[in-house]
């Protein structure tokens, strides 16, 4: 009988399973693995549901005279609600399993197994987040003639971005492509540091740190403002159950892990994502 994904059989296991070891080595290699939760924000939902206030930024008195009074213009609140699903792990230890040992710890691969699925799913909702009414616009010319220039595109959406200062731009790998490919970026040089983990490297000139994910649109590219929070991952809380399954000989353990995330968070007059800027037409 061939392995399935999920089960860990007696050629696959060495020593005992422990619910709470699993839980801990999953959920920290789905930390670990997720490339793009840094450029989030992050509440804690412990009881599924909640509607969190967030404060909107005020506005500034200009060039004020001597002795001249001002209206306040404080900032304003908006709520966020939040009803979160959840996210499911399945293994099984059959009887045989308990029984036998053999070198190594293929349970440990298991873990990070579970963890590489997890961090997708989250990077995939992240990106979905991301491009939920962000702020939009198409480029001057396509990325894919090398001869055409990226950052004339890259720096409107930046100026889009403020009074927040851009410090990302997400990717699909094909357009990462012709991002590298481009003559003028060739020229540029991207070997300056990056600052967020999970970056591949910088865009030159206004210092936006590059994700690659190919959940991402493959024919745009999203530039984010992290101090403006483009979303917010509600995490909460995570369940594990455990039983015997007669008819099958086996122990079974199941993680749910629940979670959602959600943008825009700060909106413009137009209600779109004040720290999300899509860039459409990257690709002809």
């Amino acid at each position: 009988m061939g392995s399935t994904p999920g089960m860990i059989g007696a050629s696959q296991i060495s020593g005992s399973l422990d619910a709470k070891n699993l839980v801990m080595g999953v959920l920290q290699s789905g930390i670990e693995l997720s490339n793009l939760q840094v450029l989030c924000g992050k509440v804690q939902v412990p009881e599924l549901t909640a509607t969190i206030p967030v404060a909107t930024a005020g506005s500034v008195s200009e060039d004020l005279l001597e002795f001249e009074s001002s209206d306040v213009e404080g900032a304003s609140f908006t709520n966020v609600d939040f009803s979160l699903k959840k996210d499911r792990i399945k293994f099984a230890v059959s009887d045989e399993a308990g029984y036998k040992s053999k070198a190594g710890d293929p349970l440990a691969i298991q873990k990070v197994g579970g963890g590489v699925q997890l961090a997708a799913i989250l990077d995939k909702k992240i990106a979905t987040a991301f491009e939920t009414s962000p702020q939009t616009g198409a480029t001057a010319a396509a990325w894919d003639t090398t001869t055409n220039n990226p950052l004339i595109d890259i720096a409107t959406a930046v100026a889009a971005l403020r009074p927040y200062k851009a410090d990302a731009i997400c990717m699909h790998s094909n357009v990462f492509a012709h991002y590298i490919s481009n003559d003028l970026i060739k020229t540029a040089g991207t070997g300056n540091l990056t600052a967020f983990e999970g970056a591949v490297m910088r865009v030159p000139g206004v210092n936006l740190d590059i994700f690659v994910n190919d959940n991402f649109t493959a024919t745009s590219a999203t530039v984010v403002a992290t101090n403006g929070m483009p979303a917010v991952i509600g995490n909460g809380p995570v369940k594990v159950r455990s039983w015997d399954a007669e008819d099958s000989g086996a122990k079974m353990y199941q993680m749910d892990v629940f979670r959602q995330v959600v943008a825009p968070i700060y909106k413009n007059s137009s209600s779109l994502n004040m720290a999300a800027y899509e860039i459409t037409s990257v690709i002809s």
